[in-house]
């Protein structure tokens, strides 16, 4: 038998012998940082929560596509705490546990989107901040994920916003008289 080097892998353990498992980060992790996902993996387990709040709140009261809306916005902060998870395992540290925010009660679905606008403007000027300090500091992983999850939290907040609009829009067009013109 005679060796051919297009036959692909190699009987000998080596580089490409096990599959490829991400690496801890070889610098010393920079503790700013992990205090920015560490506030940041609370602030968005917070909002989770809060959010499946205002999913119950909303289906007792019978608003069932808010309802549901809710419940995107949860799993889109549940996604966001993930991913941030996984980024302070690559830097060699684990979530020491979180404390988090009580959801608020809203007696209406225009208090329910107060709340929610708050929590996301929260999250947006703390990811603008950790965005900024690893630019400064030259954290390209880090300013990505930070970057990436600022605008997230940006869009987040303009559904939420458009939610506030859409609700004003049908409370303006529900209490106009009949035969009026505007």
């Amino acid at each position: 038998m005679q060796y051919s080097s297009r036959i692909p892998g190699n009987v000998m353990p080596g580089a490409g012998a096990h599959p490829q498992v991400p690496q801890y980060q070889n610098v010393p992790a920079n503790g700013q940082i992990l205090g920015y996902l560490g506030r940041a993996l609370s602030m968005e387990f917070s909002a989770g929560q809060h959010y499946l709040a205002q999913a119950s709140l909303s289906k007792f009261r019978n608003e069932m596509s808010f309802a549901e809306g809710f419940v995107t916005l949860a799993n889109e902060e549940f996604q966001h705490a993930n991913l941030i998870t996984d980024r302070m395992v690559a830097q060699g540290a684990l979530p020491s546990g979180s404390i988090l925010r009580p959801a608020g009660v809203s007696n209406n679905v225009i208090e329910a989107l107060r709340t929610c606008e708050e929590r996301e403007v929260a999250l947006i000027n703390l990811y603008a901040e950790a965005t900024n300090y690893c630019a400064n500091v030259g954290a390209q992983q880090d300013h990505a994920l930070f970057s990436r999850l600022l605008e997230e939290e940006q869009a987040q907040l303009m559904r939420v916003n458009s939610w506030i609009q859409e609700y004003y829009q049908t409370m303006s067009q529900q209490q106009q008289p009949y035969g009026s013109f505007v």
